[in-house]
């Protein structure tokens, strides 16, 4: 990723319906050195989702985001879209 470009690149975060949608820009409360799972966390506080216990998770582009990924490091295209959801597991 280009570091010019990083300080106007926007990113929406939305949750699976699509309702809680929130759209920032880099360096406007998040920036190029906040984790995945820091801006989890700002989507979460933004639309007032909380977390009752569960952990969350981003996706973009339907692949899963390593919550620890810093999001200067991701590719161009992984930081525009996000589909943010709660981790689930199926059965016990």
């Amino acid at each position: 990723m280009s570091t010019a470009t990083v300080p106007t690149r926007k990113i929406v975060m939305r949750d699976l319906t699509g309702y809680k949608r929130l759209e920032t820009r880099l360096n406007n409360g998040l920036t190029p050195g906040h984790t995945v799972n820091q801006a989890i966390d700002y989507y979460l506080d933004k639309v007032r989702i909380r977390r009752n216990g569960l952990d969350f998770m981003a996706f973009s582009r339907g692949v899963r985001l390593d919550s620890k990924s810093v999001i200067a490091d991701l590719p161009d295209a992984d930081t525009e879209e996000w589909t943010v959801m709660p981790e689930v597991a199926a059965g016990y």
